[in-house]
């Protein structure tokens, strides 16, 4: 008696071209390529309102701000991965500490050549003024983030992590614009926007990533914004559209408003849906809300 075995098919070539473009989004996630790219979207976006659109005083800035923020989240979730629970660690988490423990070497020399290359455009390529102001926020975000991971921010949580970090990163993409402007007080409104937005990104994460189930241990601040989320988000995007008003009003640059008030709305429509989404999608989907001023200037693009 003759055994034939039924033959699996292979995948087809445009299968696996769509399989590889779908692991890009997660890929960019993994590799902490999310963050630098938001924080280099909005650094130039605020430095386009001030009228820096082209050159060193445009480029310098963005990569400076994107090895620094990639540098700042890989070591982060490298953190984490050490010394968090094992149940409580995403994907992200579990990634680097693989990394960590099967390719260390090179994870230490990626680091090191970022950090070297950001050393190195800071001191060659910067102002004093904003290489001064970055050192400062630096040193503050190395010491708040030292004080979580040595544990001691889990006993006294006198203030909300996912706040901090939602300032830090709007302050840090918000100063070369804050520097170049020969008004910097006309950018705080966009910039406080910016911060909120940032805020609630990561409060929508957290939520998200529990299931809407912030435990006691969440700081007050966060499960509060947690339960409100919506609402926040919608006052946010109304308090956007009032600043283009305003911007129009005055004759101003109008790219800020409408990119903010798009990102609040397009987290907004995620908090609707997030019972739908796995966990990690809504991580990722969150980051890709805020960058509204890639479509802003690919319309602006296609119009001229």
């Amino acid at each position: 008696m003759r055994l034939v075995s039924a033959s699996v098919p292979s995948p087809t070539k445009p299968a696996l071209a769509v399989r590889h473009i779908a692991a890009l989004p997660r890929a960019w996630h993994l590799g902490s390529l999310d963050a630098p790219t938001v924080a280099a979207t909005w650094c130039a976006a605020f430095l386009g309102a001030v009228g820096t659109t082209h050159g060193q005083a445009l480029w310098s800035p963005i990569a400076f701000l994107s090895l620094s923020t990639w540098l700042c989240y890989v070591g982060d979730r490298v953190l984490d991965a050490r010394s968090a629970p094992a149940p409580s660690l995403r994907a992200r988490h579990r990634f680097y500490g693989t990394l960590w423990r099967d390719r260390r070497a090179a994870l230490v020399a990626t680091m090191a050549l970022a950090g070297i290359s950001s050393g190195l455009l800071g001191l060659k390529a910067l102002s004093l003024q904003l290489l001064a102001e970055y050192a400062a926020l630096t040193a503050l975000s190395v010491i708040y983030f030292g004080w979580v991971h040595s544990g001691a921010e889990r006993s006294a949580r006198f203030v909300a992590k996912e706040l901090v970090v939602g300032v830090i990163f709007a302050v840090g993409c918000a100063l070369p614009a804050w520097t170049a402007s020969a008004l910097p007080h006309a950018l705080l409104p966009a910039a406080a926007l910016f911060g909120a937005l940032c805020w609630l990104n990561c409060v929508a994460i957290e939520r998200w990533e529990t299931h809407g189930a912030l435990s006691q241990q969440t700081h007050p601040s966060t499960r509060w914004a947690g339960r409100h989320l919506t609402a926040l988000l919608s006052v946010g995007a109304v308090a956007s559209v009032l600043l283009n008003v305003h911007a129009r009003a005055h004759g101003s640059a109008q790219i800020l408003g409408p990119c903010l008030a798009a990102a609040f709305a397009l987290l907004a429509v995620l908090e609707r849906l997030h019972l739908r989404l796995s966990a990690e999608a809504l991580r990722i989907l969150a980051d890709v809300a805020l960058l509204t001023p890639l479509a802003w200037w690919l319309v602006a693009g296609l119009i001229r």
